[in-house]
C-alpha cells in the first residue's frame, strides 16, 4: 500500500530533493535562467535518483547545479479545485486561488471580484530567482493537473494547498500507478508533507508504526493533528479499456463528487 514505511521513505526523499531545486530555480523564465531542459532530462534524473538511498535518508539536500546555494521557502495560501469530464472524452482541470485569506483586499470597482495577491511569493533576497523587481512573475503554487495517455486524456485532477499540491499529486497518483488504488482510496490514503528542509508531518493515520520506522531510517518526522494541511484532492480518472469515468473527491475538507 502506499503508506508502507518503504514506498513513503522514498517519496519523501523525492521530494525533498525536488523542492531543494524548485526553490533554488524557479523563477519568471523571462527574468531569470531557468534550466528547464536540465532539470527534466533523464541523465538529470537519474543523478538525483541516485542520491536515493533505501537504507536511510539524506543528512541533507541541496540543489542539484549550485550545490550549498541558500534556498528560498514560499509561504502558504488558500485554494479552490475542480474536475470535470463529459461522455465524449473532454476534460477540464481548473485551479483558483486568491492566496492568503481574501488575497490582496482589493475589489474591482463595481463588481465583486476580490484580486489575489500571489506577489507575497517573491523575495526580498538578493540573487533569488524570484526576487521582487519590476514586470517579473512570482512563483506561486498553483497547479492544475492533468494525466494523459498516447496524446488521450486519462485524468484532470489536483491536490490544492499551497506547497503541498506537488506533495500531493505524487502520491495521489503514486497510490494509483504504484499501488493499483481507484482515485477515492487514492485521495483517502493517508498522506505526509515535507516542511523547510528536514522536516517531515504525517497524518495520526499513517500509523506509529510507520512513522517510528521513518524514524528509524532517518527522517525527522512527527504525527500532525488535523487534517487541514495535508491539502484537497479532486479527480476525474478515465479508464483507458472502457472509457468509464470514475471519479474522487477529497474527504479532509468540503467537496463532492457528481455525475449528471
Amino acid at each position: 500500500m502506499g503508506t508502507a514505511p518503504e514506498s513513503l521513505h522514498v517519496i519523501i526523499e523525492a521530494l525533498r530533493l525536488a523542492f531543494a531545486d524548485a526553490h533554488a530555480y524557479v523563477g519568471d523564465p523571462q527574468a531569470v535562467e531557468v534550466p528547464v531542459d536540465e532539470l527534466l532530462s533523464p541523465e538529470y534524473a537519474a543523478a538525483k535518483r541516485a542520491q536515493i538511498s533505501l537504507s536511510g535518508a539524506m543528512a541533507s539536500v541541496a540543489p542539484g547545479r549550485l550545490n550549498g546555494q541558500k534556498t528560498w521557502e514560499p509561504s502558504d495560501g488558500d485554494t479552490v479545485y475542480l474536475s470535470t469530464a463529459d461522455w465524449e472524452g473532454m476534460m477540464v482541470s481548473y485551479i483558483q486561488s486568491n492566496y492568503m485569506g481574501f488575497g490582496s483586499g482589493v475589489v474591482v470597482p463595481g463588481t465583486a471580484i476580490s484580486m489575489q495577491n500571489r506577489g507575497a511569493g517573491f523575495s526580498l533576497e538578493e540573487g533569488c530567482p524570484n526576487e521582487l523587481a519590476p514586470g517579473r512573475r512570482p512563483f506561486h503554487t498553483i497547479i492544475p493537473g492533468f494525466l494523459t495517455q498516447s496524446g488521450v486524456p486519462l485524468a484532470a485532477f489536483g491536490v490544492m494547498g499551497g506547497d503541498m499540491q506537488p506533495q500531493g499529486h505524487v502520491q495521489v497518483i503514486s497510490s494509483i500507478i504504484d499501488h493499483s488504488l481507484n482515485p477515492q482510496a487514492a485521495i483517502d490514503c493517508p498522506r505526509v508533507r515535507v516542511v523547510g528542509t528536514d522536516g517531515v508531518l504525517a497524518e495520526p493515520e499513517v500509523g506509529s508504526d510507520t512513522i517510528a520506522a521513518l524514524r528509524r531510517l532517518g527522517h525527522n518526522i512527527r504525527a500532525e493533528e488535523g487534517r487541514a494541511g495535508f491539502g484537497g484532492g479532486q479527480m476525474v480518472w478515465r479508464n483507458p479499456d472502457t472509457g468509464v469515468l470514475v471519479a474522487g473527491s477529497e474527504p479532509r475538507k468540503d467537496g463532492c463528487a457528481i455525475a449528471i
